[in-house]
């Protein structure tokens, strides 16, 4: 059975986006930019919120290879990204784009579904309701936490809602050259 991966930048203060839902603080260098191709590279999907979604979508499949003011590791990751399985989870979207599925209901019983297929992880890249949800009904099997040397005083908080204490336990880190530390839990 493969692993959901939950996938996150956060900041000191423990915020995944800024108070506009901007990630303009996350100090992505080619240190960070070559991690994340190496890692993407190894799992077969990502899971996504809408907004989530949207924002990469509009990102990554955009990207102009050819344009040669484009950073090379970036022009890389958007042909890794152009690759993988997309699943987004949203009640208010009607369709994808062609290499997405649609997840609109019962979303906990088709998250298990797809880690029971054979394959590597999927990863986890979303709002905190979503991953607030996922974590409850025990579906997120690791949380990668990329946290940044920043203290953003107000956004998107990591989770929200969790009724109750969550535990987890840290098996892994890395620390990065640029001051973002890596910390893998598992929940406890």
């Amino acid at each position: 059975m493969r692993r959901l991966v939950s996938y996150m930048f956060m900041s000191l203060d423990g915020f995944i986006a800024d108070a506009d839902g901007e990630l303009d603080w996350v100090p992505i260098d080619d240190e960070l930019m070559g991690f994340a191709n190496e890692y993407f590279r190894s799992v077969d999907g990502i899971v996504f919120g809408r907004n989530t979604y949207r924002g990469f979508v509009e990102y990554w499949d955009h990207l102009d290879a050819a344009n040669p003011s484009a950073p090379a590791l970036e022009v890389e990751f958007a042909r890794i990204f152009g690759g993988m399985a997309r699943v987004v989870v949203a009640t208010t979207l009607d369709e994808v784009d062609p290499k997405a599925v649609l997840i609109k209901d019962d979303v906990p019983r088709e998250i298990d579904e797809l880690k029971r297929q054979p394959g590597d992880d999927l990863l986890l890249i979303s709002g905190p309701d979503l991953r607030s949800s996922l974590t409850r009904a025990g579906l997120v099997d690791l949380h990668r936490i990329l946290v940044v040397p920043a203290v953003l005083g107000l956004g998107v908080p990591m989770f929200r809602d969790l009724d109750g204490l969550l535990r987890l336990r840290l098996v892994g880190t890395r620390k990065f050259d640029g001051g973002v530390v890596m910390l893998d839990y598992e929940p406890g």
